[in-house]
């Protein structure tokens, strides 16, 4: 129930904010993917209790209107950050551990 309420929390605020420059906004929404796993405990929450998909589909969200805005075979800062910070290699460590968690 709590996490529903921050979801809906979280949805008003971003409709409410001003739009933020793509690249900021995707890097908001991976800040606070990776601050959930820095601040929360061993005791973590199911991730689809949290508001994490609620971010990744943001910054996918992103990741796809950066690429419509571009020329084909260009690469919007978005995806750099993305590949320069090595986004998806962190996801999938984040992932394989917190299976590993649950299932040791």
């Amino acid at each position: 129930m709590f996490s529903k309420f921050t979801s809906i929390l979280q949805h008003a605020v971003e409709a409410l904010a001003p739009s933020l420059p793509l690249q900021e906004d995707f890097v908001y929404h991976w800040k606070a993917i990776t601050h959930y796993y820095i601040e929360t405990s061993d005791d973590k929450a199911p991730v689809t209790d949290t508001n994490i998909p609620s971010h990744l589909e943001q910054m996918l969200d992103i990741l796809t209107q950066e690429e419509g805005e571009r020329e084909s075979g260009e690469t919007g800062p978005c995806m750099e950050y993305l590949l320069h910070h090595k986004i998806l290699e962190t996801l999938y460590t984040l992932g394989k551990a917190d299976v590993s968690g649950k299932l040791g």
